[in-house]
């Protein structure tokens, strides 16, 4: 007797009856959809004499059931006409038929994203202004949009009703997490402070008028968001699964929680800086570290990708992964034991000092001047060196000379980083590298005895 893969949990009797009609109706909407003259590609099932039969090259996957769920999911993607579409020629189909596959992938890949279940009024505005996008509807909401907006709602849940019977989304009922009241639907953008009103103009935002119509929609979100408790959405394993197998296939990153267990630590942290929130992160990390049995030999390795990493904005971004994904303050303490560390002090000091964990009186000139040093090598590293670091320095006057004078007479290890930024800055500045240098050291001198009588 041959050894069948066991059925996943999620998949239920209803479901497999579910998956059957499916995959059929996924087959007569292929069938109707080729070109004429064309013979039909049924690729799982087929039906003959009335019975629903398998096709032989296909028996593997009907002998797999996650994959053959997997399968029923991705039909579900093909059959607008069989789950939304007009039933007779005195139906017209709504929005949501016109827009079908986009907006159900952009519906499913941002459950997939969120880390709470959405509400669905949210969701269902959010939908709505993708349709006012699309179909350029103003921003009334006249007799005709609300039937409209309806029609297209009923579709939507439809195909949701689908999804969960499904097993790929489960349906709750609670109170909408306070993240959803963050996001003001009806604001326009905010400007950064003190643009200047030309440049404001030239990106359309300046004087713009709040629009009456999208404020409102956005009070009435709110008040049925707070009001009680909402529908709420969410993907269950079986759906996670299907949506990252669908946006890897696409070339997108769909990243997963375990599946770095096994990284190199260079690896493991550049990916974590990139793709990663601060919770998911820890989880990451601590099964990481897990993996590798002794803690204190795996945080040495950490420090030391971050040690080996030749590019400074990059290792300042690994160290913060560090700093905040370990948890009860373990990335404070890691850091604050780094600070002797030649090679890494500058990164932790700054590190330290952008979370406001280290200030400028608790640190000493020595360590002030890395900090100074290392935010400039990272400008020029950002800037990637040349004219664009000129131009920076240059309108910074006479407080990038002394500025640049100060980090190069600092400790900080990378010579040739600094030896690169004082060439820059004479080619700015049109003053000469060693002359910076030297200015910097007679004001220190200089200085030496009012800073010793003062201590």
């Amino acid at each position: 007797m041959s050894e069948r893969k066991p059925y996943p949990s999620d998949l239920s009797d209803a479901r497999w009856a579910l998956i059957e009609s499916t995959l059929t109706a996924w087959r007569k909407a292929r069938l109707e959809r080729r070109p004429t003259g064309q013979p039909a590609k049924a690729r799982l099932v087929r039906v003959a004499k009335g019975r629903l039969c398998a096709v032989a090259r296909a028996r593997l996957v009907l002998a797999d059931p996650l994959h053959l769920w997997l399968r029923a999911f991705e039909a579900c993607f093909e059959m607008r006409q069989a789950l939304i579409g007009a039933r007779s020629g005195w139906h017209v189909e709504s929005m949501f038929f016109d827009a079908y596959e986009d907006v159900l992938e952009d519906v499913l890949n941002t459950l997939y994203s969120l880390p709470y279940p959405m509400p669905w009024p949210r969701l269902r505005d959010s939908v709505h202004l993708a349709y006012r996008a699309r179909f350029q509807l103003d921003g009334g909401l006249d007799i005709q949009h609300r039937m409209w907006f309806e029609h297209a709602d009923r579709d939507l849940r439809t195909v949701l009703d689908t999804l969960a019977e499904l097993g790929a989304i489960k349906r709750d009922r609670g109170m909408a997490d306070p993240v959803f009241l963050d996001v003001d639907l009806a604001a326009e953008p905010e400007l950064p402070e003190g643009m200047p009103p030309e440049l404001a103009e030239l990106l359309g935002a300046a004087g713009v008028t709040p629009d009456p119509a999208a404020q409102e929609r956005d009070r009435r979100l709110r008040e049925e968001l707070t009001a009680g408790p909402v529908e709420l959405l969410r993907l269950t394993k079986l759906g996670t699964l299907a949506l990252r197998q669908r946006l890897l296939a696409v070339g997108r990153d769909a990243p997963l929680v375990g599946e770095l267990a096994h990284a190199p630590a260079a690896g493991l942290l550049g990916v974590l800086a990139d793709d990663y929130d601060p919770d998911a992160a820890g989880v990451e990390l601590a099964g990481w570290i897990a993996a590798r049995g002794e803690r204190d030999a795996a945080l040495r390795q950490l420090t030391e990708a971050v040690r080996s990493m030749p590019f400074r904005v990059r290792a300042q971004a690994m160290l913060a992964v560090l700093l905040t994904a370990l948890p009860d303050g373990e990335g404070e303490r890691l850091l604050r034991g780094l600070r002797g560390d030649a090679a890494l002090a500058p990164l932790v000091l700054t590190a330290l000092a952008h979370h406001e964990l280290l200030s400028p009186e608790d640190m000493t000139d020595a360590e002030r001047l890395l900090v100074l040093a290392e935010n400039l090598l990272q400008l020029v590293e950002l800037a990637g060196g040349g004219e664009g670091v000129e131009e920076v320095l240059r309108d910074q006057g006479p407080e990038a000379r002394d500025a640049v004078a100060a980090a190069l007479n600092s400790a900080h290890p990378d010579r040739a980083g600094l030896e690169e930024l004082g060439q820059l800055a004479a080619r700015a500045l049109r003053t000469p590298a060693a002359r910076l240098g030297r200015a910097r050291k007679r004001r220190s001198t200089a200085g030496k005895s009012g800073r010793k009588g003062h201590r």
